[in-house]
């Protein structure tokens, strides 16, 4: 069973035949092609030779195309990238929104034009037509909250939410519109979305402020995104996301994260509870470091706390630049051996 079996197979609420495996993949396949994260980040090609590289080698069961996911719709928008000549991810310089710069003097960037938006339209769509067919292929969006966030300084944007929540929910507004727009260019590129939000877990932000001013740009998002006609969207989070959880299975999303330093048991309760997918990570850091003995260990913790119910995909983060190609697939054996729902 392909991954895109086994993916319509647990959105359907049946219990499949196997666990599905899911590492992340963004600039570990920059390493398995020999090339820097800037690099394959800056070229559509190389975008694609590393995530079909990465497809050959652990035939994972979803494949995100991304490298540094949280720069692209910034630097749309003018913030300045810096691009490493190391394994040093891309990063952002400096904040686009400061006290004296003006909403009103940003506009929607367009997909097709503006910054490296256009790279990995084009890196998709090429990866959907050499591997559509069998695995689930996902763009990857930045989501209202952590977008505004990075436009504005994070300590600035917490503090127009206190304090200035009008202009808070302006900018989440503009955000959000970012995200749909992004959005419905990789779904006419045939691929599915996946919405990133690393920064809304507490302790960055409190469930109050999250549940009464941010809530309602995530669920307007995903709800705008299933009217383009995808039916399946991911709302991916790292982080201690359990204080807010109930409120992320309101979102409307299929998707939800449970990291390795969450309560991945009452998330799994959840999801269970409200037919959502559900993928729990164990500590990326333990499959690029670890031996067998300890990625089995965290392994069976995670697939013993949330495999019931058969809507569980394991993950393990995002794997780093350096993770040797063997531990991703030594993990992969390692879930394998621990299937529950072999019969």
């Amino acid at each position: 069973m392909n991954g895109r079996e086994i993916m319509q197979y647990i959105s359907s609420g049946k219990i499949p035949p196997r666990i599905p495996f899911a590492p992340t993949i963004y600039e570990h396949a920059a390493k398995i092609i020999n090339v820097t994260p800037s690099q394959m980040a800056r070229d559509p090609d190389l975008i694609v030779a590393g995530q079909l590289t990465a497809y050959r080698l652990y035939r994972h069961d979803i494949v995100s195309v991304g490298v540094d996911i949280y720069n692209v719709e910034a630097e749309a928008l003018g913030c300045r990238v810096i691009f490493p000549l190391d394994e040093v991810l891309p990063y952002i310089d400096g904040v686009l929104l400061s006290e004296d710069t003006d909403l009103n003097e940003l506009k929607i960037p367009d997909p097709h034009k503006d910054g490296r938006m256009p790279v990995f339209l084009e890196a998709c769509r090429k990866i959907h037509e050499k591997i559509g067919d069998e695995v689930p292929v996902n763009g990857t969006i930045v989501g209202p909250f952590t977008l505004a966030a990075i436009l504005r300084g994070f300590e600035d944007f917490l503090m127009d939410l206190m304090f200035e929540p009008d202009s808070a929910r302006r900018l989440l507004k503009f955000t959000k519109q970012i995200g749909l727009t992004y959005a419905k260019a990789f779904i006419d590129c045939g691929v599915g979305v996946a919405v990133n939000e690393s920064w809304i877990a507490p302790p960055l932000l409190s469930p109050d402020l999250f549940s009464s001013i941010v809530l309602p740009f995530e669920t307007g998002l995903i709800k705008e995104i299933k009217q383009l006609g995808l039916k399946n969207v991911a709302l991916i989070s790292g982080g201690d996301t359990a204080p807010i959880a109930q409120y992320l299975v309101e979102t409307g999303t299929s998707l939800l994260m449970a990291d390795y330093n969450t309560d991945q048991r009452a998330i799994s309760r959840l999801c269970r509870k409200h037919g959502i997918n559900l993928r729990a990570s164990i500590d990326a850091k333990i499959v690029e470091y670890g031996n067998e003995e300890e990625m089995t260990a965290a392994a069976e913790k995670v697939i013993s706390t949330c495999a019931e119910g058969g809507r569980f995909i394991f993950g393990c983060g995002v794997a780093s630049y350096n993770t040797p190609a063997e531990n991703i697939n030594l993990l992969k054996q390692i879930v394998e051996k621990l299937n529950p729902y072999n019969r």
